[in-house]
């Protein structure tokens, strides 16, 4: 989806204000064009921050990702995958370029930090982070993925529709059932759920005023055709809870279970006791729109 895009987009212009800089980004799919585009969108940018690419030999044939890899053919099928039109442009131009594992990167980007002060944002699925957990020490670190996250992370944001009290979410958690359970179930930080802005639009000013060139515009063109001229802002309203904390525009619930079925998706909260936190907005849908695309533009 083209909020991915304009979350690159905020991300920079939060690093050029000096409130959060970003670290690294990596890609959550086990798909190249994903990382191909993301570096185009950082070299726009004039931004030089790592990118990892996930690599699963089973991508193509296990059934685990089968509901992910029909979901991309089908936007392939009607032009709207915009990271393997603009990324594989970015790949021509640099046909020689490899990135670095995503779980590999994760591990030194998390070794080479000081203790608590990173914040992971999940924009995608949790596949990633379920392998680096599962990680073992290496000649990155001597720690395992779970006492690397536990030293050196201060908490992890997830967007998913993870409503409280109970529901289940419709694509980023459930794209990979198993990876999300294990997660949410061994994760040892705070995490924070962030499932608001399905009516937080956003993207028509950022393409009246960006060249038409810009990868992130290009993104919002090619996602959206001519259905409409804004999209949900999911992404970004998850990357303003990790950058911003408590000054986001959102009240923060912390202290709960969640429990999660791994067989059908279901998720329920309980209060009290845990280490779980959801939200609630303190400002309108028009006003979170605002500030989101503000940023957008800012970043320009």
């Amino acid at each position: 989806d083209c909020d991915d895009a304009g979350t690159l987009a905020v991300a920079v212009a939060l690093q050029r204000q000096g409130i959060a800089e970003l670290a690294g980004v990596v890609c959550s799919i086990s798909e190249p064009a994903c990382a191909w585009y993301t570096k185009a969108v950082l070299e726009e940018y004039g931004i030089d921050t790592p990118v990892g690419s996930l690599c699963l030999p089973e991508w193509q044939t296990s059934s685990v990702y089968e509901g992910y890899r029909t979901h991309r053919e089908r936007a392939k099928a009607n032009g709207t995958l915009y990271n393997e039109i603009v990324g594989g442009e970015w790949r021509e131009r640099n046909p020689g370029v490899e990135f670095p594992e995503g779980v590999a990167l994760y591990r030194q980007l998390l070794a080479d930090a000081v203790d608590g002060s990173i914040t992971i944002c999940a924009i995608g699925t949790l596949t990633a982070l379920a392998r680096l957990l599962a990680s073992g020490p290496d000649e990155i670190s001597p720690l395992n993925g779970r006492d690397l996250v536990a030293a050196k992370v201060r908490s992890l944001v997830t967007m998913a529709e993870g409503w409280f009290p109970e529901g289940a979410d419709v694509f980023n958690w459930r794209m990979d059932l198993g990876a999300t359970a294990r997660v949410l179930r061994g994760w040892p930080t705070p995490v924070v759920v962030s499932p608001w802005g399905r009516e937080v639009c956003v993207g028509e000013r950022f393409m009246a005023e960006a060249p038409t060139d810009h990868p992130v515009a290009r993104a919002y063109r090619i996602h959206l055709g001519t259905r409409a001229t804004t999209r949900s802002s999911w992404d970004q309203l998850a990357y303003l809870i990790a950058a911003l904390g408590e000054d986001a525009p959102f009240r923060q619930f912390p202290g709960n279970e969640l429990t999660f079925d791994e067989v059908t998706g279901q998720h329920q909260w309980q209060t009290g006791g845990g280490r779980f936190v959801h939200l609630e907005p303190k400002e309108s849908n028009d006003e979170l729109a605002r500030q989101v695309e503000d940023l957008m533009v800012e970043s320009l």
